[in-house]
């Protein structure tokens, strides 16, 4: 899918619509202090019998979700704060526009 990249929209800061760069923001490595790394953790540590989580299984031959939401981040060019594109995007491939 390609998007542009920049878009006139409504920015909440500014509270008027102005050109927005779209930013597609990359997953970072989780940390090991959040709330479900360290139940884990601890369920591995007491001798836990399977996987701490039920897995979303393939039904047929098809998987349950094809692809992943992707992260879009829009920056007002006036006030340079971001905000988010609150539905998410699915899509296998997503490429900005010059």
């Amino acid at each position: 899918m390609k998007l542009p990249k920049v878009v006139r929209r409504y920015c909440p800061y500014c509270r008027k619509h102005t050109e927005h760069k779209l930013i597609i923001v990359k997953k970072r490595k989780s940390s090991p202090l959040k709330k479900g790394e360290r139940y884990r953790r601890e369920k591995i540590r007491h001798g836990y019998g399977g996987f701490p989580y039920s897995i979303q299984k393939k039904r047929g031959r098809y998987k349950v979700k094809l692809s992943k939401k992707i992260d879009l981040r829009f920056e007002c060019t006036v006030c340079k704060k971001q905000h988010v594109w609150k539905q998410g995007l699915r899509a296998k491939k997503v490429e900005i526009k010059v």
